[in-house]
């Protein structure tokens, strides 16, 4: 007998295991896990990557808003590169960082960082011209209340940019194929099962849409981040992959990423940029 179908805490739709730590929405696509939250460290590799992206996505971000003296907060700010980057724009930019670890060598670098969770460790309650959360959606146990908190603490106008991996990319989509073929391991890599700090969760563009908008917002910008970058590879991959195992994906991604550049149907890594609706903002 099949297992009872969950509720999809998405769209509330049925939602069956694809294995015993995961389940996806029959109906709005949208994927998560049972695994265990938390804090989370930083995964070596990722710094050149992370702060092209973050450039890509202020330039983008630029385009909605004035960023010269916005007042903003990054949520899991990590190593503080996107504070780093907003800043020289103008940005009068915080954070909130989980890893205690972290947020200290934030402030020890001049960075605005309080230490704890959000949204119920939060002292600075706004109001926000911005929000943004990078690669950290998808760590957070229930994502609709927290773009709801992320709603409240919005000045009317104020925008929300989440930028995550998607359920519809193509290195995705390619590791299910494997995972049905029997080889489960870049399935579990890209749930990050097994690290401190898992993934709970994987939205595609049109469901990520559909619970913002069903939390106080109104749907702006959608676009894709790169997924690849040759410098920090083999640490990156060294994370999880060592021996021959590890050389041999090290090998392969090389390869790839120097063709690899899909279209944002089938990016691995996506933004949404929604506005605070005229509803929420009355209703605050």
């Amino acid at each position: 007998m099949d297992p009872a179908p969950e509720r999809c805490p998405v769209c509330s739709g049925s939602a069956r295991p694809l294995k015993p730590w995961l389940s996806r929405c029959e109906d709005c696509r949208f994927e998560f896990s049972h695994l265990t939250a938390g804090g989370g460290a930083t995964i070596e590799g990722l710094e050149t990557l992370r702060r092209v992206n973050f450039e890509l996505l202020l330039d983008r971000l630029e385009r909605r808003l004035p960023l010269a003296g916005v007042r903003a907060l990054e949520v899991g700010p990590a190593d503080g590169w996107f504070l780093e980057a907003a800043a020289r724009r103008g940005v009068k930019i915080s954070g909130i960082e989980p890893d205690p670890a972290l947020a200290e060598d934030a402030r020890a670098r001049g960075l605005s960082v309080e230490t704890g969770f959000f949204p119920d460790d939060l002292k600075d309650q706004g109001p926000y011209g911005l929000i943004v959360f990078n690669d950290v959606l998808e760590h957070v146990p229930n994502p609709g209340a927290a773009l709801r908190r992320t709603a409240a603490l919005l000045a009317p106008g104020g925008l929300a940019a989440i930028n995550l991996p998607s359920s519809g990319g193509a290195l995705y989509r390619a590791a299910k194929l494997m995972d049905r073929l029997g080889y489960e391991a870049p399935l579990i890599r890209l749930w990050q099962k097994g690290l401190p700090s898992p993934h709970l969760s994987l939205f595609n563009a049109r469901n990520l849409r559909r619970l913002a908008e069903d939390s106080g917002f109104e749907h702006v910008d959608t676009f894709a981040l790169r997924t690849l970058a040759r410098e920090g590879l083999r640490e990156r991959i060294a994370t999880t992959h060592g021996g021959v195992a590890g050389a041999l994906l090290f090998a392969g991604i090389w390869l790839l990423s120097f063709v690899y550049a899909p279209p944002l149907a089938f990016s691995d890594i996506f933004v949404g940029v929604y506005r605070k609706s005229p509803a929420a903002a009355r209703a605050a």
